[in-house]
């Protein structure tokens, strides 16, 4: 069975959202609210929640790295939203680690300074995530990539 991969659903979800509403930070944290709330809620056998956080935030920071929206902002309401749709269904701490490393993935396309603007959020939101997504960034890219130092 194809694992179920929500990341291009999700992107496209948000970006057309983002065209339709007028805060698109608080839209993409809504889509992944809801994504979240039905995906989590009867999973494709065989996919683990982790990766169906993962890939929901990953399509909804990308949405908003390519409408150049504030990524901090973004990244602190996606991160609530993921805490809020999977209390019910996965560990809060993994939920939170997932979350992080989708944001993480950014990394392949915003320069170091957005990134590190994240990261500055981040830890000023949620206690130790800060470090938990730095160690997210300086792990190898799929692919064997090396990442660039942090």
């Amino acid at each position: 069975m194809d694992e179920l991969r929500i990341n291009q659903l999700t992107k496209e979800m948000v970006a057309e959202e983002l065209r339709l509403l007028g805060d698109p930070c608080q839209t993409a944290a809504g889509v992944v609210r809801r994504t979240l709330t039905a995906a989590l809620q009867n999973p494709p056998e065989g996919t683990a929640s982790d990766r169906i956080i993962e890939d929901a935030v990953k399509g909804a920071m990308t949405a908003l790295l390519l409408a150049e929206q504030s990524l901090p902002r973004g990244a602190l309401l996606v991160l609530a939203a993921v805490l809020d749709a999977s209390e019910a269904v996965i560990d809060p701490t993994q939920a939170m680690r997932a979350a992080l490393k989708g944001i993480a993935e950014l990394r392949r396309y915003a320069d170091l300074d957005r990134i590190e603007e994240v990261r500055l959020a981040i830890d000023g939101q949620f206690m130790g995530a800060g470090e938990v997504f730095s160690e997210f960034l300086r792990m190898p890219l799929p692919g064997d990539q090396t990442p660039a130092p942090r």
